[in-house]
Order: structure tokens, then sequence, then C-alpha cells
């Protein structure tokens, strides 16, 4: 991954590692851990792609509410700022990712500073706050690194996700052929939501 250019190589690593450390987050149906994704994932993230509805695929993805192939799962999983979220009974239950960000609505290149937030959340687990941790962790993540931004397509309706990124920070909307994309700036005040830093708390 490519980060800002005043950070020291040991910075990155310390970031990243920090990223992808685990901690959990309290729910009314008990704690859930996060942490860094792993290869041996695959299975349990395809699974909790499985057991979520058109709807809820369709603000992740876009693309008519279809999951992703297992070739292009493993491959995100593969990246470095990928978490996921584990029930009590060791399902996964939430998948969030920051990578490069997609083209704009005008086909041109994002700036190397921004970063592009997708987020998934089990229907049933839904309105429970570990959509909202997982993002303000990456967006915690994406800071330490050097990104000023985050970004995230999202079909017209995609209200939940713009909650959660206005508690992040200052956020806009820009319409594009499939939705929004919702613009979400990144200053020293989202370190709170880091999640090792939120369980010391």
């Amino acid at each position: 991954m490519t980060v800002a250019p005043q950070l020291t190589r040991s910075d990155s690593r310390a970031a990243l590692s920090l990223a992808r450390r685990p901690w959990s987050v309290p729910t009314c149906a008990g704690a859930v851990v996060v942490r860094g994704t792993l290869p041996g994932d695959l299975a349990a993230v395809a699974l909790l792609h499985g057991r979520c509805s058109a709807p809820t695929l369709l603000q992740r993805y876009l693309k008519g509410g279809r999951a992703p192939s297992l070739t292009t799962l493993s491959k995100l999983l593969h990246r470095p700022l990928v978490v996921a979220a584990f029930a009590p009974d060791g399902g996964a239950v939430a998948l969030a990712s920051a990578t490069r960000a997609g083209l704009d609505a005008k086909g041109e290149s994002e700036p190397a500073t921004t970063l592009q937030l997708g987020l998934l959340v089990r229907d049933d687990w839904q309105q429970r706050g570990v959509g909202r941790a997982l993002a303000a962790h990456l967006a915690a993540s994406a800071q330490l690194l050097g990104f000023r931004e985050l970004v995230a397509d999202v079909a017209s309706q995609g209200l939940p996700l713009r909650r959660i990124l206005d508690g992040i920070g200052s956020t806009r909307s820009q319409r594009n052929p499939l939705g929004s994309r919702l613009r979400t700036r990144l200053d020293d005040a989202v370190l709170v939501g880091l999640g090792p830093v939120r369980l010391a708390s």
C-alpha cells in the first residue's frame, strides 16, 4: 500500500500493525472481535456474504446486489487495511476495507491521499454499532498512514453509511451513475476511533 511521503517505513509498519491488531466491540449480543483478515478467513467471509440480503449487498457493491467472486474476495483478504468482525460463535459478521480509490464520476483518478472505504455488515448484526466502529477504526488507521480523505460509493439511498461517515468527519456527496460518492475529510480528531485505543479507554 502506498503511504504518504512524510511517513518513514518504520512509521507505516507500526501503523499497519496497529490497524490489524485484535480488539473488541461490545454489543447487546456479546462482544465481537475485530482483527486484520487472513487468507484462511475466506470461507467465513464467503459465508458472511451468503447471509447478507440483496439490498445489503447492493449498498456495498452496487452491482445488482451480487457478492464478489471467491477470487475477488481472496485478493481482498490479502490487502493490509482490511478487517473483519467475528461474533462470539466465531462467525464473521462484518467486513471493512480501505483500499486504493477507484475513478471518480468524471473518470479521473483520485488523489494519492484518498482511500476507498468498503463496509459490509450482516443484516442481523446491523444497528449494533459494529459497522460504525469498523469504519471509525479504518478512518483512524488511514489518517495514521498519512491519508487525508475517505470515499465510499453508495446506492442512492445509502443513508446508514452517510450517517456513519458524518460521525467521522466532514462529509459531502457527489452524484455518479450508480448513486453517490461520499467524501469524508480525515483529521487528527478521527484518531479516537482507533480500535485498540477505544479498547484501552
